[in-house]
């Protein structure tokens, strides 16, 4: 049974809408971003996946979700991708193991295909064009590695374009 959730990244578009669910399910949960969730202040913490002693200090969730990710095209610093999406991933994925959580969720996205034929499926060539694509498909091989390593638990979703109401970047 799951007691709480800790949905990293949670404080955006789909983490609001994700944690909005679970309140309306009574599940307990927990927010970690870099800002304040405006629907969900209580339950928020300030947190940085590319800090990895802010993460051993603020998750507590039997679960983890990671929706943090550098996702922008106007982004100036490239290196940003890697320290958020990849070494992100990877220190998520070692604070699981040193609190004993075996179970994560990430969100990836279907640029790690690239400009694919339509149709393409889950096991579809892999040809990011982007940093976004290339750094996403890399934290999914980090998080596949920590899933071979036990009886582990992992999810990987790659959404497409995600439209909403509020949401200011599509």
């Amino acid at each position: 049974m799951v007691k709480k959730i800790t949905v990293i990244g949670g404080s955006g578009f789909v983490g609001t809408n994700l944690c909005r669910q679970l309140a309306l399910k009574q599940q307990d949960f927990e927010i970690l971003d870099l800002k304040m969730s405006n629907q969900f202040p209580k339950k928020c913490k300030t947190a940085d996946v590319r800090d990895l002693e802010t993460l051993r200090n603020t998750i507590t969730g039997d679960v983890v979700v990671n929706l943090a990710a550098v996702h922008r095209d106007d982004v100036q610093d490239k290196t940003e991708y890697q320290r958020t999406n990849i070494d992100g991933a990877e220190n998520i994925a070692l604070v699981c193991d040193e609190k004993g959580i075996d179970k994560i969720v990430f969100t990836s996205t279907v640029a790690v295909y690239g400009f694919a034929e339509p149709g393409t499926a889950e096991n579809g060539a892999i040809n990011p064009f982007n940093e976004y694509g290339r750094t996403k498909f890399e934290a999914e091989a980090k998080l596949r590695q920590w899933h071979a390593q036990g009886d582990k638990s992992l999810i990987i979703v790659r959404p497409a374009v995600i439209f909403g109401e509020g949401n200011r970047g599509n």
